[in-house]
């Protein structure tokens, strides 16, 4: 990613257009918010004036050579737009612009030129550390990293990760890697300081070995992996090489990749943000101990499944460990894992909090799975708050407790 700059110089060429109308626009828009970290300047033909900011006809019309040029314009002008950067001396492009004629020989001119691509069908870059933000859409700051071979599906990710509370450390859609590679890209995260966790939107890896030894380098940095495929499906491997030509592999090959690198295969873009947010937390989960706490026996029961189906163990409590949480629901509650409540959220919503507290206070437990209906509570009583007077207990800070709403999975 050296070429593609922190505090610097960008130039940005394309047909901006009005509000809403264009992506020159949008991409405009980004990159003018990182102003006080770099020159930022605007080419088009079709403004004077664009944001309150000039605009220039030609790159060569700049007062100083951009280290870094994003070229959305027509298919046919990229070509020339390209050319133009390199006689400059532009090191960084990005191209977002699709369909793009003759661009292996565009690939040679750019590598010859000693400068490096991003794309072109690339739906932009973001780099919070650097307030580089050349891309459609708000990214919060944060430590998940986005790097996507799908332009609207690395877009929902990060949409998703925004949703749950998980900022965005960098945002790469690699378009059709005529220069930068998945694999470039991964490697780079690793001394990446913002980034904690990484999610890879995967549609093909026909540079497989590379993309899996970064995996591994990640894992060493202690920035785990999460993998979305596409593939699984003879229909899913075909709609992958329809779009975008990619090679796929099979999913038990990715799958056995995946565990010698150390990264987790996940199967919707929900279920990675969610996995994220528990890699991300400030606790880790220590063992394969599970409690299963649920309003609901047949959630409950679930859950247990699910977790049994992944590879944890669901243990007995002990006796005494039962008999404590006994103390705190009715007389009708499952006490030995699962713990069933048996009604008492609905009376009083701080046994869930009560509970947990006690189930992760214990030895002999690692981690509790919530499922069930919790999540509706707030929904169906409102306007009416729910009262509690209890002051919060003071968690332990070995464990982790996580949660699986009841529309989904556990």
């Amino acid at each position: 990613m050296a070429a593609f700059p922190g505090p610097g110089i960008g130039g940005g060429r394309g047909r901006v257009g009005e509000p809403g109308s264009k992506w020159g626009y949008w991409l405009a828009r980004g990159a003018m918010a990182g102003r006080d970290r770099r020159s930022v300047h605007l080419v088009t033909r079709g403004a004077d004036e664009i944001l309150g900011t000039a605009t220039a006809p030609s790159l060569k019309d700049l007062p100083e050579v951009p280290e870094l040029v994003a070229v959305c314009v027509p298919a046919a002008e990229v070509g020339p737009v390209v050319d133009e950067a390199l006689r400059l001396g532009v090191r960084g492009l990005l191209g977002i612009t699709v369909g793009v004629p003759d661009a292996g020989a565009l690939a040679a001119r750019i590598t010859a030129g000693g400068a490096r691509l991003i794309g072109p069908s690339s739906l932009g870059l973001f780099d919070a550390r650097t307030s580089l933000h050349i891309a459609l859409g708000d990214f919060p700051a944060g430590g998940l990293a986005v790097i996507s071979q799908s332009g609207q599906g690395g877009s929902e990710i990060a949409l998703l990760a925004r949703r749950a509370g998980l900022g965005i450390s960098r945002f790469v859609s690699v378009g059709s890697q005529l220069d930068v590679t998945t694999a470039d890209l991964l490697e780079d995260l690793a001394d990446h300081p913002s980034t904690r966790a990484v999610a890879l939107r995967a549609k093909g890896f026909e540079d497989g070995h590379r993309i899996f030894e970064a995996g591994r380098l990640l894992k060493r940095a202690a920035k785990p992996v999460l993998v979305l495929a596409a593939g699984a499906s003879e229909a899913g491997a075909r709609a992958a090489r329809s779009h975008t030509s990619a090679l796929t592999s099979s999913m038990e090959l990715v799958d056995a990749a995946c565990r010698a690198a150390g990264a987790l295969r996940v199967p919707t873009a929900a279920a990675l943000v969610d996995v994220a947010a528990c890699l991300m937390a400030r606790v880790p989960v220590r063992g394969r101990r599970v409690a299963v706490l649920s309003d609901s026996g047949g959630q409950g029961a679930l859950a247990a499944d699910a977790a049994h189906g992944r590879g944890l163990t669901v243990p007995h409590l002990s006796p005494r460990l039962a008999a404590e949480v006994a103390g705190l629901l009715p007389a009708t509650a499952a006490t030995d894992n699962q713990v069933d409540l048996a009604g008492a959220g609905e009376l009083d919503l701080m046994s869930y909090r009560d509970v947990t507290h006690v189930l992760l206070q214990s030895a002999g437990v690692d981690s509790v799975l919530m499922s069930g209906y919790f999540g509706r509570y707030g929904v169906d009583r409102a306007p009416s708050p729910v009262p509690h007077n209890r002051p919060p207990p003071s968690w332990p800070s070995c464990r982790t407790a996580t949660a699986a709403p009841s529309s989904s999975t556990p």
